[in-house]
């Protein structure tokens, strides 16, 4: 399992919630358009069953819980060997009444989500076997109260729901939150994704899907990192990057954390901020103590003198990546365009993180740790509330 709590610093009476996001596998359907001799999502598609490639993307997506939902056909060899695959368990849920509708399987996830306190899920179709991992990274990793994949501009799964929309889900029938989209426009934002949202009904669809490459069907470590890092930076900053970066430091599941950016942007503007800190969880944690005085209280804390150097020493390192004779304007300042103090706590950790001296960075370390916060890589980064 890999849950996490994320408790919000900065509130009075000490309250804390869960900061998590779920992803839910529907896969209780009877499938009965597929006229082969298994039913549709354990009919082989290369070398494991159809709905063996979209449990993985999901489980690969680094998610704090992954939900699947059966009904017609038993999954425990499937989940069996996912489990091997990738040394923990997904939650099965069953669906008795799975005959009832795609609705009934949603409702049944969306209980056990309010149960272990997630705020958010995102519900993606076990017949998908070539979405692949970055749609649900990028769905998970967007804001939003209802966040709808499109793909070539067509709204398709996986979606991701916040728990504020879940009390006005169907309870029965096979629109799922589609009634809900259609009804609330206003509520639904829209991401774009790679990857091919095509479902297996019949066995045409399977026949086609069989003559995509395996690297084609799943959206793993076989696709390149930046192709993927370009969708989950868009995500994360609600628009396209500006200027030349790379990924400075990522989770376990390859979500990027901390930009390291170009000094000068593509039109030549300078960029003073050298790291940027991108990470949804830490973004919100570094918010609330920034809220609660933590620039004031850094500045106190540490030696001014220490400031002084950790500036010089980020204004050094950046500078020196801007080709000798460039006779353009420069960026000015240390950490983040700074010339004295502490501006930005988010900058200064992402300077830290990314392997810079910075006394602001520790600071914010410490503080961070303290409320059981400080970045941990093996914990999951899609989880944005």
């Amino acid at each position: 399992m890999i849950s996490t709590e994320l408790s919000e610093p900065g509130f009075d009476d000490g309250y804390a919630r869960r900061v998590t996001v779920a992803a839910i596998l529907l896969a209780a359907g009877g499938g009965t358009r597929f006229a082969g001799p298994d039913h549709k999502l354990l009919a082989l598609l290369g070398d494991r069953p159809v709905v063996s490639w979209a449990l993985t993307a999901a489980m690969e997506a680094g998610f704090n819980e992954v939900i699947v939902v059966q009904g017609a056909v038993e999954l425990s060899a499937v989940i069996e060997d996912a489990t091997k695959r990738h040394g923990w368990t997904p939650t099965v849920i069953h669906n008795p009444n799975w005959e009832q509708g795609q609705a009934t399987s949603l409702q049944l996830a969306v209980g056990h989500a309010r149960e272990q306190g997630h705020s958010a899920i995102v519900v993606g179709l076990g017949d998908q076997p070539h979405v692949g991992v970055s749609p649900w990274r990028t769905v998970g990793a967007t804001s939003g109260t209802i966040v709808a994949a499109t793909f070539n501009g067509a709204r398709r799964p996986p979606v991701k729901l916040d728990q504020a929309v879940w009390d006005r889900l169907p309870e029965a029938g096979d629109d799922g939150a589609r009634v809900l989209m259609q009804a609330h426009p206003e509520l639904v934002s829209e991401v774009p994704c790679s990857g091919d949202p095509g479902d297996i009904d019949t066995v045409d669809d399977l026949a086609r899907a069989q003559q995509q490459t395996t690297t084609e069907a799943v959206d793993s470590a076989d696709r390149r990192d930046d192709e993927r890092d370009d969708e989950m930076v868009m995500a994360l900053l609600g628009r396209a990057p500006m200027g030349r970066y790379s990924v400075a430091v990522r989770r376990h599941d390859r979500s990027p954390v901390v930009l390291s950016n170009a000094p000068l942007l593509a039109d030549g503007t300078p960029m003073p901020t050298r790291f940027w800190l991108c990470d949804p969880m830490l973004v919100k944690a570094i918010s609330h103590i920034e809220s609660a005085g933590g620039v004031r209280r850094a500045e106190a804390d540490v030696a001014p003198e220490a400031i002084v150097r950790t500036h010089a020493f980020a204004e050094a390192e950046r500078n020196a990546l801007i080709e000798d004779g460039y006779a353009g304007p420069r960026p000015f300042g240390g950490v983040g365009g700074t010339r004295k103090g502490v501006k930005c706590l988010h900058t200064h950790y992402a300077n830290y993180l990314a392997g810079a001296p910075d006394v602001i960075g520790e600071w914010t370390e410490r503080v961070l740790a303290a409320e059981g916060l400080a970045f941990d890589p093996s914990e999951p980064g899609v989880a944005s509330q």
